[in-house]
């Protein structure tokens, strides 16, 4: 390693649903050099459907004035789900109790890509109200209470894409990076491992690892966790998935196979460390031995016209022991 080399800022491990990504985190997490802020959860601010890329779509190739409008309220609707506790009555991910600095920097991004507020009423504001919302707009319209004599709303334009993803970096780093703590921080599926560059560029000075795995294993794990149970659908949709990220090429991106992470560790963490300029004699407390039994578990869950369908149709994507 270069001592000259600057370290990264920012280090995002990407999978493609259950493809083993997380065996990478945990070795990098497990590093006493790399800050873990997440404990064993992901951040799924950039990606997540009305995320930061939604956001920034809004706000250039797909910008309508009320579509950058409705991007807004969807983004700080997402924000709110994140930031909040998962209880009986609803779901969250706890991102403010985990993060000291998140509704704070959140808050100040928003402000900060906001660049004009009129309040208006727009038509996508009666379009997309609730089945009790447009009720209780027709009864106060029946008493006479009509949307000319209501408040409007805010209604908001976006700044640029440029800003936003400045804006979204600056977030990031009051989020993660204001303990001056002076070791880089690993996030776990902090994008999306189809599209790795794009959904990345929200965090300054980043370095990104994109995990695969066999399709045999890999559908095992969707069938049990996603109940993704179609294997001409997990066929189609791997097929699309390795055309996306196939001629995905950038100095910023290294991909591994979940395999040979396992299988040739030292290997492959050379070239982990390489790709990181982190430091090789640095240990970890993840031991790849217990990631072994999660290597041909297809041949014990997978009925054999399955395997068959696979490994005629995926044939270039197969581990080869």
């Amino acid at each position: 390693m270069s001592k000259k080399s600057p370290l990264p800022d920012y280090i995002i491990i990407l999978g493609t649903t259950e493809s083993g990504a997380s065996a990478v985190y945990q070795y990098l997490a497990g590093r006493t050099d790399i800050t873990d802020p997440f404990k064993n959860d992901n951040y799924q601010l950039p990606h997540i459907p009305n995320g930061l890329m939604s956001l920034e779509a809004a706000s250039e190739s797909a910008f309508h004035n009320a579509s950058a409008d409705f991007a807004l309220v969807q983004f700080e609707s997402v924000l709110n789900k994140l930031s909040r506790s998962r209880t009986l009555w609803h779901s969250g991910k706890d991102y403010s109790k985990k993060i000291k600095f998140f509704e704070n920097a959140t808050k100040n991004f928003i402000k900060e890509i906001t660049v004009a507020n009129y309040p208006m009423h727009l038509e996508w504001h009666r379009i997309m109200r609730s089945s009790p919302q447009h009720i209780i707009s027709l009864i106060k319209n029946f008493f006479g209470l009509r949307e000319a004599n209501i408040s409007p709303p805010e209604t908001r334009i976006l700044a640029s894409k440029e800003k936003i993803i400045k804006a979204a970096q600056k977030m990031h780093n009051k989020i993660f990076k204001s303990e001056k703590v002076n070791r880089p921080v690993v996030l776990d599926q902090a994008g999306s491992g189809w599209n790795p560059i794009e959904s990345t560029k929200y965090f300054y000075n980043r370095k990104i690892i994109l995990v695969t795995r066999d399709p045999r294993d890999q559908f095992v794990f969707i069938k049990k966790a996603k109940k993704g149970d179609s294997v001409d659908g997990f066929i189609d949709w791997y097929l699309e998935m390795v055309k996306r990220i196939k001629n995905v090429e950038n100095n910023l991106l290294l991909k591994i196979k979940f395999e040979e992470f396992v299988t040739k560790h030292k290997e492959i963490l050379d070239l982990i460390c390489d790709h990181l300029l982190i430091d090789r004699t640095i240990s970890s407390t993840y031991d790849p031995n217990l990631s072994f039994k999660n290597i041909g578990l297809y041949k014990k869950f997978l009925k054999k016209n399955e395997i068959d369908k696979i490994e005629k149709k995926l044939s270039g994507y197969i581990y080869l022991e």
